[in-house]
């Protein structure tokens, strides 16, 4: 019997020195894939230059366009590092050929402009997915950066129908004249109500005449990723009034 507990134990010690051994190889590779590079300039909310005259892509986010509402605030957070040395993964390029990567000082800076609500989330990489979504879900909550809330937020259920490329919208409130509203994915394709009162109405992606029941966005291309996506429902002051997201 004590050979048996004996054996028992010397097998616990060595599966927990072989998972302490792994856990820190692992770890030793991630901190090899990084490296230091300078941060000389800040191109937008989102891409931003190095020293070495690489372009950078921060993956994972995306921040609103020049002239759009909180289009400055990624921008000048990211200032803050100009000239400074950072950390850095690469994960490839994009078709721009801008290297896409996520950089650390010593926070994760992809993730820490999401969370305080100066980007939203985009085409993020699959093992990181629930700290994006949640961290976003968290800013919108809080009305946080870009995420300042309409007085219509909460008015609004959304059914996204990926495969029809459609989404039904559908106004708990009394009606709404959306006129000047926007309506975005994750990504910069964007829609422009004109003139309607919103009870309930589906907006298709692709091609069409207007209706008092359908509308139409008039895009070539698909708007809805298979996969995952979002929507976001701005009101013409770009209050967020409504969000919804798949996939995640």
């Amino acid at each position: 019997m004590i050979k048996k507990y004996a054996l028992a134990l010397s097998f616990l010690i060595s599966a927990l020195i072989l998972v302490n051994f792994f856990s820190f190889t692992a770890l030793s590779v991630k901190e090899q894939d990084r490296e230091n590079a300078i941060i000389s300039r800040i191109i937008d909310g989102d891409t931003l230059e190095l020293s070495d005259g690489r372009i950078i892509r921060l993956l994972n986010i995306n921040a609103p366009e020049k002239g759009t509402n909180g289009a400055n605030l990624s921008a000048e957070f990211l200032r803050k590092f100009e000239n400074k040395t950072v950390e850095l993964e690469t994960t490839g390029t994009d078709k721009y050929k801008r290297t896409l990567a996520r950089i650390y000082s010593p926070d994760y800076l992809n993730l820490e402009l999401v969370r305080l609500g100066f980007a939203s989330k985009f085409l993020v990489e699959e093992s990181e997915l629930k700290e994006f979504s949640k961290a976003e879900e968290s800013a919108i909550k809080n009305s946080l950066g870009i995420w300042g809330k309409s007085t219509f937020f909460g008015c609004f259920d959304f059914q996204i129908d990926k495969t029809e490329e459609e989404v039904l919208i559908i106004n708990n409130c009394p009606e709404i004249d959306i006129n000047g509203w926007i309506l975005k994915d994750e990504s910069r394709k964007t829609y422009a109500f004109n003139k309607i009162s919103l009870g309930k109405i589906i907006l298709h992606s692709l091609k069409g005449d207007n209706n008092l029941t359908d509308l139409f966005w008039q895009s070539g291309t698909d708007i809805w990723n298979n996969d995952r996506d979002s929507l976001y429902l701005f009101d013409s002051r770009g209050g967020i009034a409504g969000y919804e997201s798949y996939g995640y």
